[in-house]
């Protein structure tokens, strides 16, 4: 009789416990932006109630009772005309039908593939809404493991849990004030990040894009974010409990110095830098480039564009000193002008003699010396064509780089050596 009365005894108390704890029926995630699958849904809402189940602070009704009571209220045998529960209209009657305290009811948002997982708690007897919580989270087909970190962290605020400070496990210390780490623990780790990155943690990635969750075991570790357009960040973490660790991005780029110089070395001054059409910069200096404005032209009169696409993804100052090649440009041009004209005037005069040589020919006169002379005259005057086509054709550096020029004038010829820079 003893035996009987504790053994009523202890199950009053475990059926206290059990009806101490709220009845909840989770509803399926309504998917508004129409991106996941059936399935997929499913399965998320499955997860969503087995992790409910597991803070130990909600009686979850389970799938297959919820879709029963379903059939029976529409009163159809089809499982498409019950599955869609999220309806609010038939949630809180479905509710009440399954005798539970209150429902979770969630949804998917999405711009893209960043995405949004709300989730409420409506008490039914009072329709109101008493908890809710959101996450973030990357849409990927072939990774959901940002999606997984979403829903944990849904849960974990449904479950009276702050989003972001997750419950600190006591630890012992040793005397030098150091955290002792238990190297058989794992800690449930938070990642994040001001940019959207991949994460490694002792040089494998565990995560393709923030924010994600991953469980990490205790003690030292290598952690490194990569994101596609800032700087990497890496730092060695302690893990001694479960936490957020967030990583703040700084731009990627880096000091370049950039000193131009011509084939002798000689710096070169005044050189205007562009990106684009933009002049950001006049060398020689330092300029703070970064992936999006690495691609720059180097300009200056007397000179060749020079186009030059500068690797700062490496986050570490440069010094650069790029060659810049003569503009080119015809140093005999003088020369070639008198050329054309006096050997166009001789080639003319010569032609006019050559004609005043026939006539006198035609008339009986002696006209040797005339002939003699047009030919001479057309002679040198193809010469001077030819001659001012072959200086033309010659192209030299611009006056200014090192070296002899030759100027022919009015005044005659001249050469000179001279050097501007």
């Amino acid at each position: 009789m003893r035996k009987s009365v504790i053994f009523l005894f202890v199950i009053f108390l475990c059926s206290s416990a059990v009806a101490a704890k709220p009845k909840i029926a989770v509803m399926d995630i309504h998917d508004r932006s129409n991106k996941m699958s059936k399935d997929l849904l499913e399965n998320a809402t499955e997860m969503i109630r087995g992790k409910l189940s597991a803070t130990g602070q909600f009686m979850v009704i389970d799938r297959s009772s919820q879709q029963e009571k379903m059939k029976q209220m529409i009163g159809k045998e089809k499982k498409e005309s019950y599955n869609q529960n999220y309806d609010k209209e038939s949630q809180i009657p479905l509710g009440r039908a399954l005798a539970a305290d209150s429902i979770l009811r969630s949804t998917i948002s999405c711009l893209g593939n960043d995405c949004m997982l709300s989730a409420e708690i409506v008490d039914i007897a009072r329709e109101v809404s008493t908890k809710g919580g959101t996450s973030k989270f990357i849409f990927d087909k072939s990774d959901l493991s940002s999606l997984i970190a979403a829903i944990e962290d849904v849960v974990e605020q449904m479950a009276d849990m702050s989003k972001g400070e997750l419950s600190s496990k006591p630890f012992p210390q040793d005397p030098g004030n150091d955290v002792f780490v238990d190297p058989n623990a794992s800690f449930k780790i938070i990642f994040d990040a001001s940019d959207q990155a991949e994460v490694y943690v002792d040089g494998a990635r565990v995560c393709k894009s923030t924010p994600c969750q991953q469980y990490v075991g205790g003690g030292m570790h290598q952690v490194k974010m990569v994101s596609r357009k800032m700087a990497p960040q890496e730092e060695s973490i302690k893990f001694y409990r479960d936490e957020r660790i967030i990583f703040n991005f700084a731009p990627a780029g880096a000091g370049v110095t950039i000193t131009p110089v011509t084939v002798k070395g000689r710096t070169i001054t005044d050189v205007s830098v562009y990106n684009g059409r933009n002049v950001i910069g006049t060398l020689p200096g330092t300029l703070f480039l970064t992936p999006d404005n690495n691609k720059i032209v180097l300009k200056r009169a007397g000179f060749q564009d020079h186009k030059m696409k500068v690797n700062v993804t490496g986050n570490f100052d440069l010094n650069l000193s790029p060659i810049m090649e003569f503009e080119k440009y015809r140093p005999y041009k003088g020369g070639a002008i008198a050329g054309f004209v006096v050997g166009g005037i001789l080639f003319v005069a010569g032609g006019i003699g050559y004609l005043v040589a026939e006539t006198m020919d035609a008339l009986g006169e002696d006209a040797d010396t005339a002939f003699i002379a047009s030919y001479s005259l057309l002679g040198i005057g193809v010469g001077g064509i030819v001659l001012g086509a072959v200086l033309i054709s010659i192209k030299r550096p611009v006056p200014g780089a090192e070296g002899f020029t030759f100027d022919v004038s009015g005044n005659g010829a001249k050469v000179s050596y001279t050097y501007k820079f």
